[in-house]
């Protein structure tokens, strides 16, 4: 299988309408009728524009089937030098190197504790009784594809045992989001302020 690479470019108006501003792409084609297409950089040809604005990407991923794009929306700008505009702020995705500290972050300490004596009295997880302690199963399963109780219970003991040592708790991570989510709007508005200034690029071949 092979790749035929070829180079073009695209042009835009710039904000005062008098040149343009180029985008240099890259297309690369294989014997499977795939597509990949990459932006090389992008030039400012207008002698006045080029002294007021600056080139900024505001780029924002959705989730999509990969028939339909790479989940990439990208809106490219000529900001004016005295403006900064900020890059998109998302939320933290938590990732966990063990199965304790997945579980304290999404389970509370009253929940695990209940939970422990569910599966002593259950015995078995077709015969648990609550919902925290069928969750912390699906949590195990999901990273070993196992389920026995004998293996969870003792995690479970740990957590109890060590339960202030953990960074991630439900309370942490409520307390986070909300830091977050403020974080984000703020930032937000500044990229709307910035925007309404700024001028939108419109490529073409």
């Amino acid at each position: 299988m092979s790749w035929d690479t070829f180079e073009y470019d695209e042009f835009s108006n710039c904000a005062c309408g008098k040149g343009k501003v180029i985008r240099h792409m890259q297309q690369r084609d294989d014997d499977w009728n795939r597509v990949e297409t990459s932006c090389l950089g992008e030039e400012i040809e207008c002698t006045e524009c080029k002294e007021k604005f600056y080139i900024q990407h505001i780029i924002r991923w959705h989730l999509c089937p990969s028939w339909d794009g790479d989940g990439i929306y990208d809106r490219v700008f000529l900001v004016p030098n005295d403006i900064e505009m900020p890059s998109v702020k998302t939320k933290k995705v938590f990732s966990f190197s063990s199965i304790d500290k997945q579980i304290a972050s999404e389970v509370s300490l009253s929940e695990i504790s209940e939970s422990i004596q569910d599966m002593i009295n259950s015995k078995y997880t077709t015969k648990l009784q609550l919902g925290c302690s069928r969750h912390i199963v699906d949590l195990f399963f999901k990273r070993y594809k196992k389920k026995s109780l004998k293996l969870i219970i003792p995690v479970l003991q740990h957590i109890v045992q060590n339960y202030a040592d953990y960074e991630w708790t439900p309370e942490t991570v409520k307390e986070y989001r909300k830091r977050e989510e403020e974080d984000i709007k703020l930032n937000e508005d500044k990229i709307e302020k910035a925007i309404k200034a700024s001028y939108e690029l419109d490529f073409r071949r």
